[in-house]
Formats: structure tokens, sequence, C-alpha cells
């Protein structure tokens, strides 16, 4: 969507998790590292056939959530700190906004919520001449639930 001439991007990105940084404000400072967040909802379909090796109908299985987050070393450091490990932090949701305001009374807020995410690795990734230390970590969410809202 473009408002104005404006696209979403990345900038325009908000991230909450009170359970994770102990503050309800977007952007907390704990979370000023990460500079990736993917999801995705995939819900299985498979084709079904009967005679003659023909289509008949389609099946429906079950619907898989996946999502990653990309965080800096010190965001990891920061998050360590917390409870020795990132595999000991439990449970979170993670709220990603976003909002398209540029000039217009009309913007809209996009929010998905990852919802019972759960880090189940630590680690670290880093290479010579490396000038700032990153790594992807799986967030497991349980349910993905996104919205949209006309402000």
């Amino acid at each position: 969507m473009i408002v104005n001439n404006v696209a979403y991007s990345w900038s325009m990105v908000q991230l909450t998790a009170p359970a994770l940084t102990g503050s309800s404000n977007s952007n907390p400072v704990i979370l000023s590292g990460v500079s990736a967040v993917k999801w995705n909802i995939e819900h299985k379909v498979e084709t079904n056939y009967g005679l003659g090796g023909q289509p008949v109908n389609r099946g429906f299985g079950n619907t898989v959530y996946t999502a990653s987050i990309t965080m800096d070393y010190n965001t990891q450091v920061q998050l360590r700190a917390l409870k020795g490990s990132l595999m000991n932090l439990g449970e979170f949701d993670l709220v990603i906004s976003f909002a398209n305001d540029m000039g217009s009374d009309d913007w809209v807020e996009e929010t998905i919520t990852l919802q019972g995410c759960l880090f189940n690795e630590d680690g670290m990734e880093v290479s010579q001449d490396d000038t700032n230390i990153t790594k992807e970590f799986n967030l497991n969410p349980f349910k993905i639930v996104p919205s949209t809202s006309a402000a």
C-alpha cells in the first residue's frame, strides 16, 4: 500500500515484547539492535485423487507458523543477561506494527502478533571483517495473528 507516494518501510516498523523486555513501549532500547523480522503462515493443502488418476477434491491439514528475528550481538547479550541464555527466557509475544501516516488522515496500521514465541537455540555467528555481529534466531511461534485497523 502506498499513501502519498510513501511505501511501507523498515523505518516504520515498531516492536513490542512486554514479557521479554519488561516494557509495553514500542521499540524498547533492549530491542534496538533488531535488524530483521520474518513470519510466515502456511496451511497444508493436498489434492486427493480418484479413478483415472484425476483430482477429485482437496484435503486440508495443519497450519504451520514460522518466524525469526535477527539481532545484533549487543541485543543478544542484553537478553542473555536476563536469564543466562535465550533459551531460558520462556514464552513471549512479539507484536510487530507499522503505520503509514505520511500526511494522510486515513492511514492504516498493520499489526502482526507472534504469540507464544520461544527461543530453542542460542549461539553466535561471526566472521573476519564483520562490522556488525548478527544472528538470525527462530522464534517458534505458537500462533500468528495479523490485523489491520484504520487510524
